[in-house]
């Protein structure tokens, strides 16, 4: 036995009032014999064997009376076979990824699940407790009525969401509703994608029971890739596209709402999907949302696949000598395929490069160490001129490999910095040290920091400029060794120094940094979200949302689903290998799959045969007081 409220045990002391009072009834006081009433003593003495009984059950009732109300205020609960369920703790588990949101009949998969779900919450008494646990991890708790209410309000996702760490939360949540029986039900469609995990959760001792739930395998087509090239065009540019059907496949290319371009592609698999390349040019400036969208099928939210592009003139720059050979290689690259433009220098938004020992600057500008550590002085002198708070410190030689800084608990592994500098060797650095207004300020890692090195500041960035504690040179680092060099050097020059923005591709549920800046998430239908700190997690529809600082556009998140999840294998009706599937992400001594509603839900409040006692103890208080009235009526 246990019980739900077990302070109220401590009622029971109660129990010593009435035998108190009858101890006191007990006391004998000063005895005077009076030959008057010598007659009644005889008659106590041949009853007196009856009083004592009498009164010994009158104590026993009393004592009883309070005894099972202390116990009915602690709620008890036990396991007795035959009379419903004990309290039970339950974490429904309810897969809402995106392959639920398949239409068969007219129905969309995903109300199945949903149903069956509002069935097993319709059963639980006010006594049990009870969460929902989204694909996406989303937590829904309260009374059965809340659940109702909170299950009519889910859709599918956009995206596969995470179904083992749905269930690690759900284990958690079961388990926290001690000392009622812990039990997770898990409801999913068995798409063989969802149950894939890098970790299986332990669940140990906590049941694991699963509905699964098969419908006929549609002929599904999807558009599983759409690659937007470059990301700032000017104003053309190419648009890849991807797609798997079972046989050919009429597709259409839009721009912010108008098609663009038409075509069909030829029979294709998810392994080796279609794929065309379209070049492009945009009548509009700033961000544009695009879309490569098919005709409706079973599985309508892998039908569409959406891009974003930023439509502006190219960056212009102005090219030192100081900034080095590789650096200047660079940016004529970038000029040659138009990502660029060349422009004069101090003429506006003109971004100067150079090695910051470089005479006569001004900003933008994009600055390197010097080659020459006698120049580092008049480097520090330029620093101070343009109000660039930073100084090169003294000179260091060891090698040692550069990292980003996290924000917000985790690297942003998306950002072209991240992949340039991340683990890049740096053999010859001047660490760079913050010094606002010409004070000697050593923060280990300011605010405007993009990469370190040997754990001080190696890159750095503000308005209007960028500056490196290293040259660009293969002495000093591999940096415009890596491939992803150039693309930072664009980014720096396109972002940081200008007015792009940038450009986040993100799955439903994924948590983004960076966010450092944004004020607000502009969704599909023109509303406003606000942010606030330097994480984000990714909203739960598939789509185009522009980040906003205050009013103005500077980037987007491009929200599209895994392209597993248009896998349906799975799917199908046969539930024989749904053993196996959550095998995939659950292991613990009582995990079972099930493949019928009815026995499912009887499955999980099987876990916890036997009921509340509350009304027993009450119904025995109630019959010991009245006993007790009758007897002392007698």
């Amino acid at each position: 036995m246990a019980f739900l409220a077990p302070a109220f045990l401590a009622l029971a002391a109660l129990a010593g009032v009435p035998l108190l009072v009858h101890l006191l009834r007990r006391r004998v006081g000063r005895v005077i014999d009076f030959p008057a009433v010598r007659y009644l003593e005889r008659m106590e003495q041949e009853h007196s064997k009856d009083l004592k009984l009498r009164n010994r059950l009158l104590l026993l009732l009393r004592l009883l009376a309070v005894i099972a109300v202390a116990l009915a205020a602690a709620r008890p609960i036990a396991r007795l076979v035959g009379v419903g369920h004990a309290p039970i703790a339950v974490a429904v588990v309810l897969d809402n990824s995106l392959s639920a949101g398949v239409v068969q009949d007219g129905r969309m998969h995903f109300d199945s699940l949903r149903a069956d779900t509002k069935r097993l919450v319709s059963e639980l008494t006010s006594d049990d407790r009870a969460w929902i646990v989204t694909a996406d991890g989303r937590v829904i708790g309260g009374a059965p009525a809340a659940l109702q209410a909170g299950l009519d309000a889910l859709t599918p996702l956009g995206g596969r969401g995470n179904l083992a760490e749905a269930t690690r939360r759900a284990v958690g949540l079961a388990r926290s509703g001690a000392p009622r029986t812990p039990v997770v039900a898990l409801v999913s469609d068995g798409q063989r994608s969802t149950f894939v995990s890098d970790s299986v959760v332990n669940v140990d001792d906590v049941p694991v029971v699963m509905l699964r739930h098969g419908v006929s395998l549609p002929r599904n087509r999807a558009v599983v890739q759409a690659l937007a090239e470059p990301v700032r065009w000017t104003p053309s540019g190419a648009v890849t596209l991807g797609i798997t059907a079972p046989d050919s496949a009429a597709w259409r290319l839009t721009l912010d709402g108008r098609t663009v371009a038409r075509g069909t592609v030829p029979p294709a698999t998810l392994d080796a999907p279609s794929r065309v390349t379209s070049r492009l040019a945009s009548a509009s400036t700033g961000w544009v949302r695009g879309s490569v969208e098919l005709e409706a099928d079973a599985l309508r939210a892998d039908d569409t696949r959406w891009f974003a592009v930023r439509v502006a003139s190219p960056p212009t720059v102005s090219v030192r000598n100081e900034g080095g050979p590789f650096l200047g290689a660079a940016l004529s690259t970038l000029v040659d395929e138009k990502r660029l433009a060349r422009g004069r220098e101090g003429d506006t938004k003109v971004v100067t490069v150079s090695s910051a020992d470089a005479a006569g600057l001004k900003l933008p500008v994009l600055l390197t160490a010097p080659r020459d550590p006698l120049s580092v002085g008049e480097a520090n002198r330029q620093l101070d001129r343009l109000n660039i708070p930073w100084r090169f410190g003294a000179i260091a030689r060891a090698q040692v490999l550069a990292r980003v800084p996290a924000r917000g608990g985790a690297a942003d592994t998306a950002a072209p910095s991240t992949r340039a500098f991340d683990g890049t060797p740096v053999r010859l650095r001047y660490p760079l040290v913050y010094s606002p207004g010409g004070a000697g300020g050593k923060p280990a890692t300011a605010p405007d920091t993009i990469a370190t090195a040997g754990g001080t500041p190696w890159v750095v960035a503000g308005d209007g400029y960028v500056l490196m504690g290293s040259p660009i040179d293969p002495d000093a680092t591999d940096l415009p060794l890596g491939a992803a060099f150039v693309p930072w050097v664009l980014e720096a020059l396109a972002r940081r120094l200008g007015d792009d923005g940038r450009l986040i591709e993100a799955v439903p549920g994924q948590t983004v940094t960076g966010m450092r800046g944004v004020t607000g998430l502009e969704r599909p239908d023109g509303s406003l979200l606000p942010v606030s700190g330097d994480r984000l997690t990714v909203p739960g529809q598939a789509g185009v949302y522009f980040l906003r600082r205050q009013a103005n556009r500077t980037g987007a998140l491009v929200v599209n689903g895994e392209p597993s999840e248009s896998d349906l294998a799975g799917l199908g009706p046969d539930t024989s290998g749904a053993p196996a599937l959550l095998a995939g992400i659950v292991k613990g001594k009582d995990v079972v799959a099930i493949a019928t509603a009815s026995a499912w839900q009887k499955s999980v409040f099987s876990r916890a045969a036997g009921q509340a006692l509350l009304l027993p103890f009450l119904a025995l208080a109630l019959v010991a007081l009245m006993a007790e009235a009758w007897i002392s009526g007698r």
